[in-house]
């Protein structure tokens, strides 16, 4: 995976309470950024493959972390049922694996999965740590079943979540909820709140709007011709600085035009 400018990455876990109670202000992010941003969420992997049982301190944070957010969050409630009727595992890559089987069907979407495992696990009192719970969640949607049993398991999909785990240690990603943009090549963090997204949208349309400021035209002059260096005897950018002029960013353009100013003080 590679970062793509003007794109807001939301890195989350589909097992993560915090992301659970951002879906809310992410639906309403979503509809309202700026038409020049991209959106992808990205798979960061809470937590890895274990058969060993969630340990009873463990087992404690995740209840006061569900707490503490129907504290914060009033329309957020969990069903504390859960812990009674679960053996639980700290493990949350068969639910990431899950929805990248999903999202290999194209009559399916990343979102609609994400939600149904949501809904299982917070309101239903169901373990999306368990594959046959997965499997129970892709039979609520318009997927083929065996497909999808065959792509979980698959090295495909393990390879895909290693790439998306990677990718989101690249954005410096290490708690979730997380937002990214990449404007220019500069990866920015985002905050984000659980309450309101005006703060967030004025942080986007900020770095949007001082990318539009801080956009560098082409100098080329439309008088192309190469000398035996492959230098533009026109703009005085080499050949290849030509090719990749659009794939710059703003701090490399800047570097090009300096030293193509040198090249023709030089000449």
């Amino acid at each position: 995976m590679q970062l793509e400018n003007n794109t807001l990455y939301y890195i989350y876990d589909p097992m993560c309470s915090w992301c659970y109670a951002f879906e809310k202000p992410l639906k309403l992010l979503r509809s309202q950024l700026p038409a020049s941003i991209q959106f992808k969420a990205i798979l960061g992997g809470l937590a890895a493959d274990t058969s060993i049982p969630m340990p009873a301190e463990t087992q404690t944070m995740v209840q006061q972390a569900w707490q503490q957010i129907e504290n914060t969050i009033p329309y957020i409630r969990f069903n504390f049922d859960f812990w009674t009727q679960n053996t639980p595992y700290r493990s949350t890559y068969p639910a990431c694996r899950a929805i990248l089987a999903a999202d290999k069907q194209s009559f399916t979407t990343p979102d609609t999965f994400r939600h149904a495992i949501q809904h299982a696990y917070y309101q239903q009192a169901k373990n999306p740590s368990l594959i046959e719970v997965l499997i129970q969640c892709a039979e609520q949607l318009p997927l083929d079943i065996d497909q999808f049993k065959h792509d979980l398991l698959s090295q495909t999909v393990e390879d895909t979540l290693t790439e998306h785990r990677q990718f989101a240690q690249q954005l410096g990603v290490s708690s979730y909820p997380s937002l990214r943009l990449v404007c220019q090549s500069d990866i920015h963090i985002i905050p984000h709140n659980y309450r309101e997204i005006e703060s967030t949208l004025e942080q986007i349309n900020t770095l949007v709007n001082n990318q539009t400021k801080e956009t560098i035209q082409s100098p080329c002059i439309r008088n192309c011709c190469l000398d035996a260096k492959d230098i533009c005897l026109g703009c005085f950018r080499s050949l290849e600085e030509i090719k990749n002029w659009t794939y710059f960013n703003t701090s490399e353009k800047k570097a090009i035009l300096n030293i193509s100013a040198q090249r023709k003080a030089n000449c």
